[in-house]
């Protein structure tokens, strides 16, 4: 049986160690992907599992104070911050893949139909994120992708931090437009 938001408030509410190991059977795949995504090629398989367990720890912690309806939301947002964390700490800032299949998908079984048309709007998105060249489709990526902010963006494309930020607001001025030509967006 595949656990949701509510089956997990729920077990929280009955028993706080229920609700651990609620939370930790709903969103382990979800987190780890999000991990595997961002330190591939950078971490070991233990510094994913370690990012995995400081997840769960931070999101247990702070389990009160989430609000209803924002869980998978908070979680992967969490995750993604303890990945990149990982990878600074590491030394290395994660390369980004544009390969659609070298990045693993979180699974929701209960939604096969879901998954298959985000993994299209995905790949559209990227076409068209390429599309806009270089060094637009590098400021996006690190932007949105990587959380990196306007000065480390700056740093690693030869720019400075206000260019960075003006590239990337006509950047995605330019990607909506060619989203909503697409009839995407």
């Amino acid at each position: 049986m595949t656990m949701n938001e509510q089956d997990v408030r729920a077990a929280w509410a009955r028993d706080p160690r229920e609700g651990h190991q609620a939370l930790f059977d709903a969103y382990f795949h979800y987190v780890f992907a999000i991990a595997h995504r961002i330190l591939t090629g950078i971490g070991t398989q233990e510094d994913m599992e370690e990012c995995v367990a400081d997840t769960m720890a931070d999101v247990m912690q702070h389990f009160g104070d989430i609000r209803e309806g924002s869980l998978k939301a908070y979680i992967g947002t969490v995750a993604r911050h303890h990945a990149l964390n990982t990878a600074r700490a590491l030394g290395r800032h994660p390369t980004v893949s544009l390969d659609e299949e070298e990045r693993p998908e979180p699974i929701d079984p209960d939604r096969p139909d879901a998954i298959a048309e985000d993994a299209a709007q995905r790949r559209i998105l990227i076409e068209q994120i390429q599309a806009l060249g270089e060094p637009d489709s590098a400021i996006l990526l690190q932007k949105y992708w990587l959380g990196r902010d306007s000065r480390e963006i700056a740093a690693s494309l030869g720019l400075t931090p206000a260019n960075v930020r003006k590239r990337c607001e006509r950047a995605v001025k330019r990607l909506r437009k060619a989203l909503a030509d697409a009839d995407i967006w």
